[in-house]
């Protein structure tokens, strides 16, 4: 089916890691991350520490929500992605005058810009979306891969963040937990294509933009959340809290 150049409701997906990642870093330091890492040592679960409070929000979801306005506003698919491929700049920038972690909003300009080039290239807003798309297939594949390899990826990064499960691969409960919690990743990443490609194919892109917004920081925050339970579980058989 042809897509439309007005009426719909374009989005990009922040470039990620194919891994289970967080939002930006809401401050630098050991003490100060954002998901999992923020979350793992903590007697409560905190949701704000988990996507990295109001600055993970904003850094998150600015970008998108500016290209999707002025694109439905204007039509100008240029001005759109012109106009979120410079949020994520200022954002660059205010992260270095303050003097803190550049890393993930590196990763968000690297994904918006090379959305921003597809849909100035062809003249189709929709196609700010294939960053996101292709993301999520390649975050799939490398989950399922660790899965394969008996080496699920969540305990992989559990065990960098918090030292007393450095032996988890050593013990039954420890690899059934993790693997358990790779496969909620698994599952994300799965519903994403799932739900996403179909409507991004078919020329469905306001539906696609809502499907974004619910299943990229609300999904990631419950995930978080589970994950933190499994993890406080496995070290209270252990005796490890």
């Amino acid at each position: 089916m042809s897509r439309h150049r007005r009426g719909e409701d374009p989005a990009a997906e922040r470039s990620a890691a194919p891994v289970p990642q967080s939002p930006p870093e809401a401050e630098d330091g050991p003490a100060a991350r954002s998901g999992l890492g923020a979350v793992l040592h903590e007697e409560e679960f905190s949701v704000a520490d988990a996507i990295g409070g109001r600055r993970g929000i904003i850094e998150s979801v600015l970008p998108t929500l500016l290209f999707v306005v002025i694109f439905v506003a204007t039509g100008a698919v240029a001005l759109a992605a012109g106009a979120a491929v410079a949020a994520v700049v200022v954002m660059l920038v205010v992260r270095l005058v303050q003097r803190q972690s550049p890393s993930t909003v590196i990763g968000g300009l690297l994904g918006v810009a090379l959305g921003a080039i597809l849909a100035v290239r062809s003249g189709e807003g929709s196609d700010f979306y294939w960053p996101g798309i292709l993301t999520n297939a390649v975050s799939l594949a490398v989950l399922l891969l660790s899965l394969a390899l008996r080496r699920p990826l969540v305990g992989v990064l559990v065990a960098l963040l918090d030292p007393r499960v450095k032996d988890w691969r050593e013990h039954e409960d420890g690899r059934r937990v993790y693997t358990r919690a790779t496969l909620l990743f698994v599952g994300l990443y799965a519903a994403k294509l799932a739900v996403q490609l179909p409507l991004l194919l078919t020329g469905h892109v306001a539906a696609l933009g809502a499907a974004k917004i619910a299943m990229g920081l609300p999904a990631f925050a419950v995930l978080a959340y589970l994950v933190w339970l499994m993890h406080r579980g496995l070290l209270t058989r252990r005796g490890l809290r």
